[in-house]
């Protein structure tokens, strides 16, 4: 029996999903066709990928597992020969990862423009933390992402796309925010604080007042800007963030205030997996990030 690359489609879409019903729904074939493609993968092997215990989930072995990485990159070496034929025009499926904070702000401008230009584009998003992108990077499940690079590892490429200051958000009555300057770590730091609990970023705000030795008065903590923001126009408190708000949710009663003091910066960076080819369709999305990024900047500085 040869090995095909539908083979390895459908054996790589069942892993990711969990079941041969999610992977045939998904790739719009029948659950039986998953099914066969499984057992006959599992019998070219001569080893199972999958254990089959209680219930419908689908539970990959260890030899599964390394198989899994090995039918990722065959797939993605596979979609970057295919689709870099000058017959191929625009078209392709793009599959990108967001960091879960940014993605209000850019992703909307990103697929606009992509629908815009490139209307054979397919692109699917993940949203995810900086760990997942991580993981799903490393295993090819995404094409590229659009993420801080906060500890990238050095097997990872990254390209900047912005460097990006920490600001403050004041709400839009109080005394700070009528003074139309930037504002002082140390004034932030003795108005009640609106902490950003999010893993490594929750550190890297703080990390301002820390290094000139000041400890913000906390009082709340949340895991979304959307809440931080909802919660400073409330007036229940000031907080710092680094990630934009989306131009549709700005609202006078939310002040942003640059910082008076030097500060950490954060890279803003397309990272793509490491020694993998990318593929024409994916260099045309990520031409439509970089672009939709530099509008995006170039309004913030306008304001």
């Amino acid at each position: 029996m040869a090995l095909s690359l539908r083979l390895l489609r459908y054996f790589v879409t069942a892993a990711e999903t969990g079941s041969t019903t999610s992977a045939a729904k998904q790739l719009n074939v029948s659950q039986p066709s998953i099914s066969v493609a499984i057992r006959e993968l599992e019998a070219l092997f001569d080893a199972p990928l999958f254990t089959r215990g209680a219930g419908t989930r689908m539970t990959l072995t260890q030899f599964g597992r390394r198989k899994l990485d090995e039918a990722r990159h065959l797939l993605a070496s596979a979609s970057s020969f295919t689709t870099d034929d000058v017959g191929e025009g625009d078209r392709g499926l793009v599959q990108i990862g967001v960091f879960r904070t940014i993605a209000p702000v850019y992703l909307p401008r990103v697929l606009k423009l992509a629908q815009t230009r490139h209307p054979g584009l397919t692109v699917q998003f993940r949203e995810g933390d900086l760990a997942q992108l991580d993981e799903w990077l490393h295993k090819r499940v995404i094409d590229f992402a659009l993420m801080y690079d906060v500890g990238l590892p050095s097997d990872i490429e990254r390209e900047c796309l912005a460097e990006l200051k920490p600001y403050a958000i004041l709400p839009g009555d109080s005394p700070l925010a009528k003074r139309r300057r930037a504002v002082s770590l140390h004034d932030l730091a003795t108005q009640p604080f609106i902490q950003i609990d999010l893993p490594q970023s929750r550190d890297f705000l703080m990390a301002p007042f820390w290094q000139l030795g000041l400890s913000p008065d906390v009082r709340y903590r949340a895991t979304s800007i959307e809440l931080v923001r909802a919660m400073v126009a409330s007036g229940l408190g000031v907080s710092l963030l680094i990630t934009q708000s989306p131009t549709v949710v700005q609202t006078s009663l939310v002040v942003e205030r640059p910082i008076r003091e030097a500060t950490v910066i954060q890279p803003l960076v397309i990272a793509w997996p490491a020694r993998v080819a990318h593929a024409r369709a994916s260099e045309l999305l990520a031409a439509c990030v970089r672009d939709a990024l530099g509008e995006a900047m170039r309004e913030r500085v306008g304001k």
